[in-house]
């Protein structure tokens, strides 16, 4: 699990995002199914809240790491939910000003 806290973490994240286009559906609610549209592979991620803070968790190889003693990462099907939950944010406050 990773908590979300600084913009700079999604740095090298969103990168890879400009390269490989990500496709994001809500499976359930606090669950998104992200595809890789390059490749094909689906990955759920996982955006939860607690005690104020906020953590994320995917199912690939850098969020959830399998194999050796690595600790989690910001992977970029990460950072693809949380730029798509800013944006639906961003567009519902604008609604409501209106």
């Amino acid at each position: 699990m990773i908590q979300i806290q600084r913009r700079e973490q999604f740095t090298r994240a969103a990168e890879r995002l400009t390269r490989e286009p990500q496709s994001i559906r809500r499976h359930e609610p606090h669950l998104y199914e992200v595809t890789n549209k390059a490749k094909g592979h689906q990955y759920h991620v996982r955006i939860e809240s607690r005690n104020g803070l906020t953590f994320g968790t995917c199912t690939c190889e850098a969020g959830t790491p399998h194999a050796g003693r690595r600790v989690p990462q910001v992977c970029k099907h990460l950072a693809a939910v949380v730029l798509f939950l800013r944006a639906v944010r961003a567009m519902r406050r604008r609604a409501a000003s209106h």
